[in-house]
């Protein structure tokens, strides 16, 4: 029998499924210094001094879509890929847990199965909404990197899986507008992460997180700078 990797954890509340949730995919993005919402510095401070973690805020207009979207574009996947894949719906706080190592925590959309050959990967869903020239530049040809850390991190995590597609719905606004709030159009993208492909950034992240983990956060010793991955 093979040795168990990760394992599944469900929980009843938000409060439980936060008081237990190890680094996620934010957290390793942050320690790569390209998360634009939170540094390596504000990590340690919410774990080592129990500071609140910096977070967008979860009632504005962009986070409220983006909940609202999710399971509408989660439908639209399965309804366009049916053929080709199985798609697992998580309950609403599970999350994963790899067993060597406890303070890696994954909390995928979705996971995914080959109906050909029955290959695992995860789904992940985004929504953006394009109101710069840095967004609609960091979309133009790729994914964000704080994004394609995320996915990463799910691969660091989450061991047996071979992919992760990640859908986002993105809304183009009129940024040269004063306002910028006029809507010129949106467009739903799949981006592929085969784990074949980027084994050496998988095993760099794990290296990275695992350092924080055992240098700064058990030691208690205070990150002087950020890691650009």
């Amino acid at each position: 029998m093979a040795k168990r990797l990760y394992k599944k954890e469900i929980y009843k509340t938000k409060e439980e499924w936060l008081k237990n949730r190890g680094f996620g995919g934010s957290s390793a993005s942050a320690i790569l210094g390209v998360n634009p919402w939170m540094t390596i510095l504000d990590l340690y401070k919410s774990i080592v001094h129990k500071k609140e973690e910096k977070h967008i805020d979860q009632s504005n207009e962009a986070m409220q879509y983006g909940t609202r979207c999710e399971p509408l574009m989660r439908q639209l996947y399965v309804l366009d890929y049916e053929s080709i894949y199985k798609v697992h719906k998580p309950y609403q706080y599970e999350m994963y847990r790899r067993i060597d190592k406890p303070y890696l925590t994954a909390t995928p959309d979705g996971i995914l199965t080959t109906i050909a050959d029955g290959k695992k990967g995860i789904w992940e869903c985004k929504t953006h909404d394009i109101k710069n020239r840095a967004d609609d530049e960091a979309w133009a040809n790729s994914i964000p990197q704080n994004y394609f850390i995320q996915c990463l991190h799910y691969l660091v995590v989450m061991k047996d899986c071979d992919f992760v597609v990640l859908n986002a719905k993105l809304r183009y606004f009129d940024y040269y507008n004063s306002d910028g709030k006029k809507l010129l159009y949106q467009k739903i993208i799949y981006h592929v992460i085969w784990r074949s492909e980027v084994l050496d950034q998988i095993e760099y992240l794990e290296k990275m997180e695992t350092k924080f983990w055992e240098h700064n956060i058990q030691k208690k010793i205070m990150p002087s700078f950020s890691v650009k991955f």
